[in-house]
């Protein structure tokens, strides 16, 4: 570990980590900037209506954006939403104003979809409680128009079966009826020009009728808002209609599955945005106000095209930065303040020197107790804190202990505690002397042998050995030494 933070701290460790971070962001720049392309299963409902016609033009600009769709066809929006949660498409162009499930995601708004109300030339109905007792066109179920259109008639007091016939044809079954067999009222929602009502009042005579109920659709349904079909949307002679004609309207929105690719919508969105999308497709860029009420969650892909043009140094992010500085302080003044308790626990080492001193000294009070002295023990004891000193010394050498007052009082207990070891040591010595005087002419060799033998029990001490069966003292484990001369 020192070696580590030696290195790392030192001018070659910080070039080091310099470069790894350089590498680094490299390689995030490449992964983000690499050409990859992405495919979407995306639907936008009867593909001979206006939301399959846009999708159709964005088929071919997302393509030149790195996304390539596939359009998938659906009953409608209802349908379209369910197979989007289920993940069997990965997108879809919807009516809005839908129930969305856990997993759906809004990727962008893109226009208002007008309710249209056509009813053939020779019905007299002018208004929506003229429609009682009817034939109406409802779209097939799984479809968006259906459920706003039901909404519709409910607020009107007309149910179906019990106030009129409904019937469910598609676009295509619509266009392929005979003039007698069509409905006496089509009921569709879409972008302008629908071409289900272009079809119907330019071929079949069809007029449009007035809905002005979008207030009151939008206190029960906030996705619900008041819509406009312009004078002349769809002729001139005859004009149709005549003048503005009020109606209610949702937004056509593009939703996502939210495990879809963020890089594959923002392509996507890219593609929403372009100029020749919005010419080739006849859509004006989307208002504000529709971007601002999202209806459901937005995708995380759309998230990070919102926040494309946000400065680098935002508020939020000067913010973001002052507190990370904050953390890498603390966290730099708890590293400076481990690794000074780390030195400092190395460096420190007296505390283990001091209670080995102090045990030997316990030692020694002990064997001076005793009723008679060991000199052997005594001088293993000695030996101990000869050693004990020595390995101190070395330690301060090294520089593990920084304290030089601390090892002056270190030094001083150790001679105290030698001088008292060898104060009893002398006493011994001089005992053995006297003992070995009582032997007359053989004073010195008696006493080399008493001394000889005190050292090798010492050695014992210092080196224990596995204790034998018969426990006792060791000087009654000895054989007797001879009085008299050595033969």
């Amino acid at each position: 570990m020192d070696r580590a933070l030696t290195f790392f701290s030192s001018s070659r460790g910080l070039l080091t980590l310099a470069g790894a971070a350089l590498c680094f962001a490299l390689v995030l720049l490449f992964q983000g900037t690499h050409g990859e392309r992405h495919s979407l299963r995306i639907s936008a409902g009867d593909s001979l209506g206006r939301r399959a016609e846009i999708a159709g033009v964005l088929a071919d600009e997302a393509s030149a954006h790195g996304v390539d769709l596939t359009l998938v066809d659906s009953a409608g929006s209802a349908e379209a939403l369910d197979r989007v949660q289920r993940r069997e498409l990965d997108a879809a162009l919807i009516q809005g104003g839908l129930e969305p499930g856990d997993d759906v995601r809004e990727v962008a708004a893109l226009v208002l979809e007008p309710l249209h109300l056509l009813v053939s030339p020779d019905s007299d109905v002018y208004d929506i409680e003229d429609l009682r007792s009817q034939t109406i066109q409802l779209s097939p179920p799984g479809s968006g128009t259906r459920a706003l259109s039901l909404e519709v008639l409910s607020l009107a007091g007309l149910h179906p079966e019990d106030d009129f016939t409904e019937v469910s044809h598609t676009y295509a079954e619509l266009e392929a009826l005979d003039p007698e067999s069509l409905p006496a009222a089509v009921f569709t929602v879409s972008a302008l020009p629908s071409p289900v009502a272009r079809y119907l009042v330019a071929e079949r005579g069809y007029r449009l009728v007035a809905l002005p109920l979008g207030e009151a659709i939008g206190v029960r349904n906030v996705a619900v808002e008041p819509g406009v079909i312009p004078a002349y949307a769809y002729g001139w002679d005859p004009p149709m209609p005549r003048a503005d004609l009020p109606t209610l309207a949702t937004r056509m929105i593009v939703v996502a599955h939210r495990d879809a690719s963020e890089e594959a919508i923002r392509g996507l969105i890219e593609a929403l945005n372009s100029e020749r999308f919005l010419r080739r497709s006849n859509l004006r860029p989307a208002p504000e106000s529709l971007l601002e009420r999202p209806e459901m969650p937005l995708h995380l892909g759309t998230i990070a095209y919102l926040r494309r043009g946000d400065p680098a140094l935002t508020s939020e992010t000067i913010q973001g930065i002052e507190s990370l500085r904050s953390f890498l302080v603390s966290l730099a003044l708890a590293g400076i303040l481990f690794w000074r308790w780390y030195r400092q626990r190395n460096r420190h080492g007296l505390d283990g020197y001091l209670v080995e001193v102090s045990r030997i000294d316990a030692e020694a009070l002990a064997a001076e107790r005793a009723p008679t002295l060991e000199l052997s023990k005594l001088l293993a004891l000695r030996v101990r804190i000869g050693d004990v000193k020595t390995r101190a010394l070395a330690a301060f050498t090294s520089g593990k202990v920084e304290s030089g007052e601390l090892l002056a009082s270190f030094l001083v207990h150790v001679s105290d505690v030698r001088s008292h070891l060898n104060a009893m040591i002398l006493h011994e010595r001089d005992r053995l002397e006297k003992k070995a005087r009582s032997l007359g002419e053989h004073e010195s060799e008696a006493l080399a042998d008493m001394w000889a033998d005190a050292l090798a029990d010492e050695h014992e001490d210092r080196e224990p050995r596995e204790p034998v069966k018969e426990a006792g003292p060791i000087e009654t484990q000895r054989a007797p030494k001879p009085t008299g001369k050595k033969k």
